[in-house]
């Protein structure tokens, strides 16, 4: 089966918030949705816009009203630029019905998204990943890049704290109706 793919362009910019303890040029294994059962690669995980990445880290529970400082202080935001195209297999759209899914597997056990992201990666087509729409805002996507991939990612400078995003982090909590908690 040929699988649906979305390419990002050269010059494309991802978003990624990660806590500063870590790098920001990190492949997470056995923690995330996309990550290979087996450990053998590698995933990093971005947005198309900072929005995006962060309703997936700090804006999760969508019942929860309030963002504490201390969760916010912790992350860093880096911005990386595409440095070559990065072929993805796209869950967006008609590309889920297309591998005969539909959007329940991108909220339902990690196993089973790690599982076809084995078989995607395995593909001999060799995507760079893959993108879908974020389960906490649809009209916003993730990608998840695997690890081969790696030197098509550049930073565009250094991380930066989210603390010094005041404004950026406070367009978000105000687009998803969350506010700071007290301290």
């Amino acid at each position: 089966m040929k699988l649906p793919r979305a390419t990002l362009a050269p010059g494309r910019m991802l978003w990624r918030i990660h806590r500063q303890a870590h790098p920001a040029l990190h492949f997470s294994r056995h923690a995330g949705r996309f990550d290979s059962p087996d450990g053998s690669f590698g995933v990093l995980y971005a947005a198309l816009d900072f929005a995006c990445a962060f309703a997936e880290t700090l804006v999760r529970n969508p019942a929860r009203r309030l963002v504490g400082w201390p969760d916010i202080a912790a992350r860093a935001v880096t911005q990386f630029r595409l440095a070559e195209a990065l072929p993805l297999v796209d869950l967006r759209g008609a590309g889920l019905s297309r591998l005969g899914l539909d959007a329940t597997v991108l909220a339902g056990p990690y196993a089973v998204c790690g599982a076809l992201a084995q078989v995607w990666h395995d593909d001999a087509s060799a995507p760079a990943g893959i993108i879908w729409r974020s389960r906490f805002d649809p009209s916003l996507a993730c990608v998840a890049v695997f690890e081969r991939a790696a030197a098509a990612l550049v930073p565009a400078g250094p991380a930066m704290s989210l603390q010094r995003m005041e404004h950026q982090v406070a367009e978000v909590l105000d687009r998803y109706g969350k506010a700071l908690a007290p301290d």
